[in-house]
């Protein structure tokens, strides 16, 4: 189980972008469990980023 401080980290690093796999080699001595259950939540609470590039285009005239 993973102390609240713990846990913010993770959440920092995951507004970040970082993904699981960055995760569990970042955090090696944590239970990949509940790095999991951090990342998961995270991502269910902040579902509206957007995974797929898209293409704006400015007149800055």
């Amino acid at each position: 189980m993973l102390k609240d401080r713990d846990i913010n980290v993770v959440e920092q690093m995951c507004a970040s972008g970082m993904s699981l796999e960055a995760l569990y080699k970042i955090f090696k001595t944590f239970d990949k469990e509940d790095v999991k259950a951090v990342y998961d939540h995270y991502h269910g609470q902040h579902n509206d980023y957007v995974e797929e590039s898209v293409n704006i285009s400015m007149n800055c005239s």
